[in-house]
Parts: C-alpha cells; structure tokens; sequence
C-alpha cells in the first residue's frame, strides 16, 4: 500500500518539471544558426507537404536524418508555428529520458535512494537543462540513447524479458532516424568493448534475439534512408563520406576544437556533480565488476569525440545519464567529506550567479532589481545545500537549486536574445511595416533561417555560408541562394524595393555594391534590418509612390 503513494509523488514531480521545463519555452525566440536552421526546415516541410526531402533554403538538406524535424513540425501542427511549437517535443523527449534513466538506475543501483539521487542529477545537470529548452537533435538522441540502454541492462542486471531485445533495437532505430549511426557511439561501440572485459556482456542476446533486434532496426530506420537514396543519386556516399567520415577526420565543418575541449566542457556543464563522478573514476577499484563496466559507457564515446576532429558542446549528452548513475554510485560508495564541501561551495556561486549577471551583463541590465530579488529564493535554497552537504538530501536540495538557476538564467537569455542571435522581434516589426509580405528580405553577409521562420516567407542570403546544391532537380534555390555578385544583381533587378538586414559595418559595402539608399527600420545589437530602395525608387515622385 505505500507504494502507490510513492508512485503518485513520482508522477506529482515529473509533472511539474515538465512545467518549469516546458512554460519558459515560449518566451525565447530561436536562436541563430542551430534553432533556427531545425526551424526552417520543419516549417518548410509543412510548406512543401514534402516530409521525405529535408529542404533548408530551398536547397534540399540531408545533414541530418528527419526524426526532429517530423518533430518540430508535430510541435508546429499542434501549437502553431512558433517558439513553443517548435520546443514542445524535445521537452517531451526529455521527460521520457529522464523516465528511461529513473529505470534504469533502479536496475543498475538497485536501492530507490540511489536510483533518485541518479535521476535528480541527470535532470538537474546544467547540459541537460539547457538542451531539453532548445531545438536540436540532442535532446532526442539523449532520449533513445538512455532508452536502449535501459532495455540492454534490463537484460544484463534485471528481470529478463521477451521484449528486451526487440525494444532495444526499436531505441537504436530511433536514435539512427535522429543523428544517424551516432547512436552507436553510445550504444552498441562501448557494448562491443564490455564484451573483452566483462563476461556478462558476452551473453546478452541469443541470435534470435539479435535477429529480432536487427529487423526491428531494420524495418524502422531503414526506409527513409532508402527512400531519399532512390529519390538522389549518390547520397550514400554523401552519408558515408561527408556525413560521417568527414565529421570525424576533418575540419570539413569548421567545428575543430583542441584535444582537450571536452575535458572542460564535461566538467563545467556537469558541476557540481562532476566531483564525485571524478571520485569513482580515479578509485573505480572500489565499485564491484558490474559498476565499473559502466565507465567504458561513458569514457568510449569520450574518446572518440576527443580524437574527433568536429567538437560540439552538445555532443556528449547521451552519456549524461550513465554518469549520473557513476556519481550516484560514488555518493554511495565514498564518504568524499571534503568534496561534499566543495560541491556546495560551488553552488554558492551558481546561486549569486543570477544578480551578478544583471550588473555586469549588459544585456541584462534591464532586469537587474527581477534578477537581484531572485537571489533571496536561491540563497535560501543554497543554505539548504550547505545544512545537508554531509546529509542524505544534498542531491535533492543541488537539483532543486539548479532548476531554479537554470530558470532564471533562461529568462535573461529571453530578454537578451534581440541583441544576440534571436530575430522575432525584428520579423514581427517587418511584418507590422509589411502585413502582406509584398517585399522580400535579403540577409547580407549572413544567412538568418529564422527571419524565413517568423515572416512565413523564404529569405535570401548573400555571400552567407556556402550551400551544397548538389541534389537540386531545378533553379528555384537561385532565387535565394546568392553566393556570388551576379547573383546578387539578378536578384535586386526586380526589386526596387526590400528589407535588408546586416551589420552596421556591412551596409556600405551592399550600398555602394547595390546603388540601394537603406535607412534603418529595426535597430539591433549584431545586424539590423533597413528598407532599401534602388536608385529609380530614390526620387520624390517614386517615394511618393
């Protein structure tokens, strides 16, 4: 009988993280390049009603597969086309892998405190907070990564079931129709590794069950895969070689970082609980076979994006959740009275982090006394943190404090955004001088896909980032995609009149280059918006017209 208390206190809190996950969503434009590029695609999908074909700029797009863009566009089909629509999901998928990761540290730990101690700080890690809110493949990935996971040590440490090896090759399925066979990395590259060195790994599955899990992959993820390699000629070696070989051995993305990236950003988007997972790395003797297995989960896939020569801050998500069970482990396993301080400590400075940020932070300044007032709550909840960091209750009050953090530190980028990357603002004042999208917008020196997004009508980009139109069956993406001077020309000769929007420094150079008189119509910190005129609109009786 006092397990279905238990339950319902469960199911009371899981619903009210998704709240403070979800409720913030709609507050924060998207932010250039990623959110807005995922954007723009899902709304072109919906555009076209073409859900095979990524299109991105009117150039058809197969960096990624299309799991997250069926996504957003189910967010946009649900809740309209916006912030919230386009973030609902993804705070979904988070919800479900923090489920999946409350599962599997029930297996993999067995004792419930330890289980919930795994879960609060796998919810609560910085890296997993800020991608849970923002549009992206991670937070999917993450999703399907922890779910087969779970579903793999069921069958290694838990209660053995029919559906295991099937469910598992449906996760994998997933996670391949997300980023590709980058779920692997996570999955089945440290599963093959376990197997030299744990023999629990060396009789998972039976060969009917790999053959089940395989045809459950095979029947989910292949399909589209071969669909849009029928449709394109010589996208597998596009997948194959530029896709993937080239993400790993070259700079071919502008994404090198040096060989030590990773070590900080693990360590900085994981604090404080990065200090006990340090812990049962550096005495991983302590942990019995079975704990310390779970370790090549985590440092396999590090090592490899290590070596790799395009770095994402992101990309280390999936393996969150197997690190949050080693700390809960280590928080078990090691007094770590020292460390315990420390941890606390360093959430003292995430707690004052808040009001200091509206003092020093220009973009927040407009917040200042909101963000100095937030203080009160997060001092109080620190000092809570400080009373328990010897106690049984200092990961609840961390994840507590963190969320909170987390929330407000959200709410400045909310209210910073126009003078970072974020560009509804400016789309909704083009759209007040414009109502009927009459004149086209031109991003000069830049390329905005969100600007497409919030004026529902595509932008041209000139001399933006270089587009690879190597599948396109037609011109129609000349109309847009402007990478050279005579395409800029062909593009402004039917134009007397549009939008513009680039830098303060970049408008001389369109002006002189265009013959176009600009004046400035929406002011922002990084680009601008102005309404051009060519030279035959600049006379009194055509801007009486």
């Amino acid at each position: 009988m006092a397990e279905a208390p238990a339950g319902r206190r469960r199911g009371l809190l899981l619903a009210l993280y998704f709240l403070v996950l979800l409720i913030p969503t709609g507050f924060l434009p998207l932010m250039e390049s990623t959110e807005g590029r995922y954007g723009e695609i899902a709304w072109e999908m919906l555009l076209r009603h073409n859900y095979l074909e990524p299109f991105f700029g009117a150039i058809k797009h197969f960096h990624k597969p299309p799991l997250t863009y069926w996504a957003i566009a189910g967010g946009y089909k649900l809740f309209g086309i916006g912030d919230f629509g386009a973030r609902f999901f993804g705070v979904v998928a988070a919800l479900v892998a923090v489920v999946y990761l409350y599962r599997l540290a029930q297996v993999l730990l067995g004792e419930e405190r330890d289980a919930f101690d795994a879960t609060l700080i796998f919810a609560s890690s910085f890296l997993f907070l800020a991608i849970a809110r923002i549009v992206a493949t991670d937070i999917y990935l993450t999703c399907f990564t922890v779910m087969a996971q779970y579903y793999l040590f069921r069958r290694l440490r838990g209660e053995r079931h029919k559906s295991d090896a099937p469910l598992y090759g449906l996760a994998l399925g997933l996670g391949f129709l997300t980023k590709g066979p980058i779920i692997f990395l996570f999955t089945l590259l440290p599963y093959l590794v376990a197997k030299l060195v744990d023999p629990d790994h060396r009789r998972v599955f039976s060969w009917r069950e790999v053959l089940a899990a395989s045809g459950v992959f095979a029947l989910l993820a292949l399909p589209w895969y071969l669909a849009v390699m029928a449709e394109n000629p010589g996208l597998l070696y596009y997948f194959l070689k530029v896709q993937t070989v080239d993400r790993v051995a070259s700079n071919r993305f502008h994404r090198h970082e040096p060989l030590w990236y990773f070590f900080y950003v693990f360590a900085g988007t994981f604090l404080p609980y990065i200090l006990f997972f340090a812990k049962g790395t550096f005495q991983a003797r302590a942990f019995d076979r079975p704990t310390r297995v779970l370790l090549l989960y985590v440092w396999v896939p590090f090592l490899v994006f290590t070596l790799a020569q395009s770095k994402q801050p992101t990309y280390i998500l999936p393996f969150f959740g197997i690190a949050a069970i080693l700390a809960a482990a280590a928080l078990r396993t090691f007094p770590m009275p020292r460390l315990r301080s420390l941890a606390a400590l360093l959430l003292f400075l995430f707690a004052i982090a808040p009001a200091v940020a509206g003092f020093v932070y220009h973009p927040a300044r407009v917040l200042r006394w909101p963000l100095l007032v937030s203080a009160l709550p997060l001092l109080l909840l620190w000092w809570q943190v400080w009373k328990q960091r010897q106690g049984p209750r200092l990961v609840w009050w961390s994840a507590l404090l963190l969320l909170l953090v987390s929330t407000v530190a959200y709410a400045i980028v909310a209210v910073a955004a126009p003078q970072m990357r974020g560009y509804e603002q400016m789309a909704t004042a083009l759209n007040r001088l414009d109502p009927e999208r009459k004149l086209d917008v031109l991003a000069y020196q830049a390329f905005l896909p969100s600007l497409s997004l919030y004026r529902r009508h595509l932008t041209a980009a000139a001399y933006g980032m270089k587009r690879d139109v190597r599948f396109q069956e037609d011109d129609e993406y000349r109309s847009w995609y402007l990478p050279t001077a005579s395409d800029l020309q062909r593009f402004l000769k039917d134009r007397p009149r549009l939008f513009m929007v680039t830098s303060a420094d970049a408008l001389p150079a369109f002006e002189k280059e265009s013959g176009y008189a600009c004046r400035e119509v929406y002011g922002q910190r990084k680009r601008s918006a102005y309404l051009c005129r060519a030279p035959r609109e600049q006379s009194p009786a055509a801007a009486g017209n």
